[in-house]
């Protein structure tokens, strides 16, 4: 009977760096693969830390409040909270309402960044009636804005440190959410199956939290009446 196939954590990390020689290979019994499969394996996972010691099995806590090094960015994740109503931002149905994390965001790579590298940064998950569709990261963010002005945090510029949201638009139709899974993702610098130009490539969630979600409040001072 063939022996059991590689480790599903190795599997994983094969599908994620782009070889094919190594999904292949990692996707037979260990028995079947052999001696000189085993050098192949060996060649083709090296690329991805398939020599290193794997001693994590899921994301870690997420903690509000405390910065995490997430290449390309630093994080630190302050609240989640919900609003119909939000200046300078568009719903796409006045019945939605946006969920917000609220977030520092410091770019450490030695360049500017889009926003699309942003978004997959940070995701939600367990939030009934987002407008996105989810991806195996969850549900990325509409937008991410800066918090002074209500402007689009793109591109993110190197060793700026901004206020920012991440909003996401939920339907009307569903409740508030009082709790979110939010998820930080880390991204690694290679090239991709397709393209060969290095680029922030492969984001895969290395943190993740369930937060207490309330409705954001506003801290303008009332006017006398």
């Amino acid at each position: 009977m063939p022996g059991p196939a590689a480790p599903p954590e190795l599997r994983a990390r094969a599908r994620a760096g782009g070889s094919k020689v190594a999904r292949r290979v990692l996707d037979q019994p260990l028995q079947r693969i052999g001696v000189l499969g085993a050098l192949v394996l060996l060649a083709a996972t090296a690329a991805f830390g398939g020599l290193e010691e794997q001693t994590q099995d899921g994301p870690e806590a997420l903690v509000v409040g405390t910065p995490v090094a997430l290449a390309p960015f630093e994080l630190t994740v302050h609240r989640v909270v919900w609003t119909t109503d939000l200046p300078g931002q568009h719903l796409s149905d006045d019945a939605n309402r946006w969920v917000g994390v609220v977030a520092t965001v410091r770019n450490t790579s030695d360049a500017g960044l889009l926003g699309v590298t942003l978004r997959d940064a940070l995701t939600l998950d367990g939030v009934d009636g987002l407008v996105a569709e989810p991806s195996d990261l969850g549900v990325r963010a509409t937008s991410v804005v800066v918090l002074d002005d209500g402007s689009s945090l793109s591109p993110v510029q190197p060793g700026l440190t901004y206020e920012a949201a991440f909003l996401f638009e939920q339907d009307g139709s569903a409740a508030p959410p009082t709790t979110a899974a939010v998820q930080l993702q880390q991204h690694v610098w290679r090239g991709g199956t397709m393209d060969a130009t290095p680029a922030w490539r492969f984001p895969t969630t290395v943190l993740r939290g369930a937060l207490d979600v309330r409705e954001a409040v506003s801290d303008a001072p009332e006017e006398d009446a």
